[in-house]
């Protein structure tokens, strides 16, 4: 990219809030009007990801759209930055950081906002090279020393060029860049709509429209030329051309279906994925591992049933439409279509019935999953405390009940599926018969009625099996109803752009100010804390001790940012949370919460241990992760895992004993270097020479304190 290009092209970094709104802007995703502050200044260190997605959030969210750092792997760059659109691409180039706002890419072009808001399109490879060049720059002379040496034509060194660079970087992480995407929190039909479902979907039955009306005026046409005697070429060549131009269209339905299945698919995945994140501990605390998984298996009935019945249910509609038109022209008329419309009615009643029946078996499905699972959980404590005659108590009751369901269930099915085609049938036909009785139909009209008869009883027999297909779905739907509505809940994101780094002169100034603090889990239950007042200054080390149930974790949470309080005021720096923001505050407050309460992944050990900021961490990350475990003696354990950092743990790897998970997770909150730090009885496990050894990692670590133990 050229220099007078790459000054129309890149944003300085100072102007990032007006590159954000513009390109949320052009790129449609939002349209709220915004006052962004600039970002805080970049920092020297590896810091400037946390400082800058600090600002970037709370920005996007103000905005109403949501932001998420990426970076891309060298070699890969072209295809990452062809599929990230709309993105904030970050370049470095000459000491100095800059923005290209990338609208979309196609095939090798990418457009582009320019600093005079104007949409540009530039060669794909322009950008790549743009966000390459920060670390192509470090090798570029040792590659133009090799071609030089290697006496390699001038019109090959490009291509030469760009394969040895390629060789050379593969693999290297490059700068975070940004790409943004339609706030959660808003409504499933702002997110359909944006993903072009709606657009699949028009066009499939715009396509379904057009076949189906070709498909009848091929049949009028050969039709007429059969009841009037008239079979002459031209009539089966127009024939043969109507039903020939229904199969491009049969192409593009199914083409078109596709394409609505998976973008609908992938929406409702994603919601059901930001719904379960949103989800409040106590809320997937009160029901059992069993509901759960009968949630996630509902919520595969739910994509693959409603987007299939839902288009069949539609598609059938349109054909009951085009039939009642068509028997309406036949020799019966009225009657035809009365009883079209009456039998349609009976089969929505039985659909009703299967309804219920259907959310009845579903919920009794849930129950057996749940108590098979909750037995199998717990089925060596069962055969231990539990007497022999005990052990099956309620299995034959519950398998009884279940079983009796799916019998109702399946005899209502079967009898939407028996009448809906052939009763109509005999219905229809009945209907001909005052036509015959009182008049003298020509054979015209008697071809249209009994066309319209077959058009309709196969229409009949795709809308009950939609009803059967639609009710399965609307059942399951009712089970992962809860998460669709968690997807929408909104996290304050604060007015705040930025605060200022703490500084050494700020110890012995109040951090944190408690007063009149209350909560309680609902309206029913005692208060678990009830006036709390509580001063916190910065450089403070405080131990809480409380007898079980005293609610020391119930505090810690609330001062984590994990809970909130039912009453009284709650301040950091004496900003409360809504004003700094849920993302600011959790940052600058971490919290290692009790042992049952946290958990190893299953990935490396590193990915543990930066779980609070961004992955990948960068390599000073990663040896600044390495230095705080091996302050907390977690030294040997780091030597004798083959893969060091890199070793993957949890359940499909290296196992950790109970005390160097603790320390794990005491890691895990000092290597976010928060304002204030607390540990929920993270010391409890460990023997005194290794708490002496942690506990002054943690004092040399950590700020402020606050630590909470059994007396």
């Amino acid at each position: 990219m050229n220099a007078e290009l790459r000054e129309r092209v890149c944003w300085p970094f100072e102007t990032a809030g007006i590159a954000l709104e513009a390109l949320a802007r052009e790129a449609g995703l939002s349209t709220r009007p915004a006052e962004i502050l600039p970002p805080p200044p970049v920092p020297k260190n590896f810091g400037w990801r946390h400082v800058f997605g600090q600002w970037l959030h709370p920005a996007s969210a103000q905005l109403g759209i949501e932001s998420e750092g990426f970076e891309p792997i060298y070699g890969e760059v072209d295809d990452v930055v062809r599929a990230a659109a709309p993105a904030l691409l970050t370049i470095y180039r000459d000491q100095q950081m800059s923005f290209v706002l990338l609208l979309r890419c196609e095939r090798d072009r990418a457009r582009v906002l320019t600093r005079d808001q104007t949409i540009l399109e530039v060669p794909l490879e322009d950008v790549s090279e743009e966000v390459r060049h920060e670390e192509a720059v470090k090798v570029e002379p040792e590659v133009d020393a090799l071609l030089e040496m290697s006496g390699l034509a001038q019109e090959k060194r490009a291509a030469a060029r760009r394969a040895m660079l390629a060789a050379r970087l593969d693999g290297l992480q490059l700068r975070q860049s940004f790409v943004l995407r339609t706030a959660p929190e808003l409504s499933l039909w702002t997110h359909a709509r944006r993903s072009r479902v709606p657009h699949a979907f028009f066009a499939t039955l715009a396509c379904h429209v057009a076949q189906y009306i070709l498909g009848l005026a091929g049949w009028w046409v050969i039709g007429s030329a059969g009841l009037s005697g008239r079979f002459e070429p031209g009539w089966f060549a127009a024939w043969s051309l109507l039903l020939l131009s229904v199969v491009p269209f049969r192409m593009l339905e199914l083409w078109w279906q596709g394409a609505f299945a998976l973008r609908s698919g992938a929406l409702l995945k994603q919601r059901l994925l930001q719904g379960t994140l949103n989800l409040h501990p106590d809320e997937v605390r009160t029901e059992g591992a069993g509901h759960h998984f009968g949630k996630v298996s509902e919520s595969e009935n739910v994509e693959s049933l409603a987007l299939s019945g839902g288009l069949l249910a539609l598609l059938s509609t349109v054909d009951l439409t085009l039939a009642g038109f068509v028997l309406w022209k036949g020799a019966a008329g009225g009657p035809q279509v009365l009883a079209l419309v009456c039998w349609l009615g009976l089969i929505g009643v039985l659909a009703v019935r299967h309804f219920r029946r259907q959310r009845a078996w579903a919920q009794k499905r849930i129950d057996v999953t749940h108590a098979l699972l909750e037995r199998m959980e717990g089925h060596r404590t069962r055969l231990a405390q539990e007497a022999p005659e005990r052990w099956h108590v309620g299995e034959d009751e519950l398998l009884s009940d279940y079983h009796g369901i799916s019998e109702r269930l399946d005899d209502s099915a079967a009898l939407i599926a028996s009448i809906s085609r052939r009763g109509f049938l005999l219905v229809a036909f009945a209907a001909l018969v005052p036509a015959f009785v009182f008049g003298s139909p020509s054979i015209t009209a008697l071809a249209i009625s009994v066309g319209g008869i077959l058009l309709a009883s196969r229409a009949l027999e795709d809308a009950s099996q939609s009803f059967q297909t639609l009710t399965s779905a609307a059942t399951s739907f009712e089970q992962i109803r809860d998460l669709l509505r968690a997807a929408m809940r909104k996290e304050p994101q604060g007015v705040l752009a930025h605060l200022p780094a703490r500084g050494s002169d700020d110890r012995g100034k109040p951090l944190m100010d408690i007063r009149g603090l209350g909560f309680r889990y609902s309206e029913h239950h005692k208060p678990v804390l009830d006036g709390c007042d509580l001063q916190i200054r910065r450089g403070d080390r405080l131990l809480l001790e409380g007898a079980s149930g005293s609610g020391k974790s119930t505090l810690a949470a609330i001062l984590a940012g994990l809970r909130t309080p039912t009453e009284g005021l709650l301040l950091l720096d004496g900003i409360d949370r809504p004003s700094l923001g849920a993302v600011q505050w959790q940052r600058r407050i971490t919290s290692a919460p009790q042992f049952h309460e946290n958990h190893v992944f299953a990935g490396t050990f590193s990915m543990n241990l930066c779980l609070g900021g961004a992955w990948p961490a960068m390599p000073a990350e990663i040896l600044r992760a390495e230095e705080i475990c091996r302050e907390l003696g977690l030294g040997p354990l780091i030597d004798r895992m083959p893969g060091g950092l890199g070793q993957m743990v949890g359940e499909t790897g290296w196992q950790l004993s109970h005390g160097e998970r603790s320390r794990l997770y005491i890691a895990r909150t000092l290597i976010q270097d928060a304002d204030l730090v607390v540990l929920d009885e993270s010391f409890a496990a460990l023997d005194p020479e290794t708490l002496s050894v942690a506990l002054r990692c943690v004092l040399r670590r950590a700020d402020t304190l606050l630590v909470i133990a059994h007396p």
